[in-house]
């Protein structure tokens, strides 16, 4: 006789998590959101991104929802890709020309914030709000 063990494990919960982008300057080309769930190409690499949302700018605020993510710790980044190349442009000295902004709204440098610096807890239905810089 075989006896086999019946798994009482439940699946992970999963949740829904909204973006507000905020002060998008024009209604021009696209706001890609893209959700991270480690620092593997944060904050800019699309093609490792756990999501990659696109969607046409609107002038003032864009809402953006994400549905069924198990709970963890991610982080978001936002770039409005106004000439639709699918990245924000920058200038020589590798500031940016486009608009972008990150969870938790950190402070940038020379260098774009660290995914520590922009990762939250996604443990149940949650809305964020990103400014864009």
């Amino acid at each position: 006789m075989t006896f086999t063990h019946a798994s009482h494990e439940r699946n992970p919960k999963h949740h829904s998590l909204t973006v507000v982008v905020e002060g998008v300057n024009s209604g021009a080309g696209n706001l890609g959101v893209l959700l991270f769930s480690d620092p593997k190409g944060w904050p800019e690499d699309w093609s490792v991104a756990l999501k990659d949302v696109v969607v046409p700018a609107r002038s003032g605020s864009e809402t953006v929802t994400i549905p069924d993510l198990p709970e963890g710790e991610y982080a978001v980044a936002v770039g409005h890709d106004a000439n639709v190349n699918r990245r924000v442009d920058k200038n020589w000295f590798g500031k940016p020309t486009e608009q972008w902004g990150m969870s938790n709204n950190p402070h940038a440098t020379l260098r774009p914030p660290s995914f520590d610096r922009a990762k939250f807890l996604l443990d149940r239905d949650l809305e964020i709000h990103i400014k864009l810089q």
